[in-house]
């Protein structure tokens, strides 16, 4: 497989981009996205919508987006259910209510 040839110009201005210092750029801001991802609130917010919109999937979705940026094994340990109704929950296996609020109400601890 032949490698991909790469103008002068265009290898300087990659590695000079790899260089820069984004903290002093003018309007640029630092932002966690796990942070973002694991706020209860806006989850809850974007759920919401979806349900609004009749799209259960997207639902489901934003659901899962959430659980999966916090670390399942404490989460299922805390809402004290077995490995496989985590997994199949979690796996659009259509859970049933009772199991999503368990899930959802322990992440919350």
């Amino acid at each position: 497989m032949d490698r991909i040839k790469i103008s002068k110009k265009h290898q300087t201005y990659l590695e000079n981009l790899a260089k820069a210092n984004l903290d002093q750029v003018k309007g640029l801001k630092r932002t966690n996205p796990l942070k973002e991802l694991i706020d209860p609130d806006k989850t809850a917010m974007a759920v919401f919508e979806c349900l609004l919109n009749n799209d259960p999937e997207g639902a489901m979705e934003m659901i899962e987006i959430y659980l999966a940026a916090l670390n399942k094994s404490k989460l299922r340990k805390h809402a004290r259910l077995p490995k496989s109704t985590m997994y199949s929950a979690l796996k659009h296996k259509n859970p049933t209510i009772k199991t999503l609020a368990k899930i959802m109400s322990s992440s919350a601890h």
